[in-house]
């Protein structure tokens, strides 16, 4: 009955049993890393000097956003995986100690990228987000300072990403211990493909950055990501169809 019952209230996964149960010590840990990313983005937005202050804020709040919508992002995507699988082996462990490690890394990147896009978008000069503080040991030209932080971000996402891919696959190993079904395995490889789509346009943009030395190239691959998660979502509904009418 608690099992029957538990399972009406999953409406938005009705393709998936959910494993998970009580909200588990690795679960409660990954939401306060989530937390303090979020807070450290916040703090990284605003000043409490004055009005000036606050206006720059929230002249900047569209890149807040969309940092903020990506950290959230991961954290859906980390979210079903331990409610779908309710996993907790050593490898489980382990991919979600680096995932969190590298959402925490990739909050930086993501930030000054959501900047420098928003400032380009709005006719703000960017100069002013790569000056290096007086006595810095370390120097590189605006340029250089672009194509690196195009590698940081592509490199941080991959590694997110890539870490996701890895948990689900380890998931799917285990699939007759976890008793998934078609629709569940389905369901999973859905996933591990919208994970391995972000993985290779990050890893792409950093070859078209090797190959060409602009950031801007670079920087045009991550719009093939939407049409390319677009149409994945398009074949596995085929599937999906084409499994459900077999049973």
């Amino acid at each position: 009955m608690r099992a029957h019952l538990f399972d009406k209230k999953i409406i938005a996964d009705e393709r998936f049993r959910w494993r998970g149960g009580d909200v588990s010590r690795l679960e409660a840990f990954a939401d306060g890393v989530f937390a303090l990313t979020i807070t450290l983005l916040i703090i990284s937005s605003t000043s409490s000097n004055g009005f000036y202050d606050m206006w720059l804020m929230v002249r900047d709040l569209p890149a807040f956003l969309l940092s903020f919508a990506m950290i959230c992002y991961a954290w859906i995507e980390h979210y079903l995986f331990f409610r779908r699988y309710g996993l907790a082996d050593n490898w489980t462990v382990f991919f979600n100690a680096l995932f969190l490690f590298l959402v925490m890394v990739l909050a930086y990147p993501l930030k000054l990228l959501s900047v420098f896009l928003w400032h380009l978008i709005i006719g703000e000069p960017t100069t002013p987000l790569f000056v290096f503080p007086d006595g810095a040991t370390i120097s590189f030209t605006e340029y250089e300072q672009r194509i690196y932080m195009m590698y940081f971000y592509s490199a941080a996402i991959m590694g997110v990403f890539g870490t996701l891919f890895l948990m689900h696959f380890n998931a799917i190993k285990k699939k007759k211990l976890l008793e998934l079904d078609q629709l569940e395995i389905l369901t999973t490889i859905q996933s591990m493909t919208h994970q391995l789509i972000s993985v290779l346009v990050a890893a792409c943009s950093c070859l078209t950055l090797k190959l060409t030395g602009n950031p801007g190239i670079s920087g045009i691959v991550y719009f093939s990501m939407p049409l390319l998660h677009f149409s994945a979502v398009a074949y596995f509904q085929l599937q999906f169809k084409r499994l459900t009418d077999k049973t």
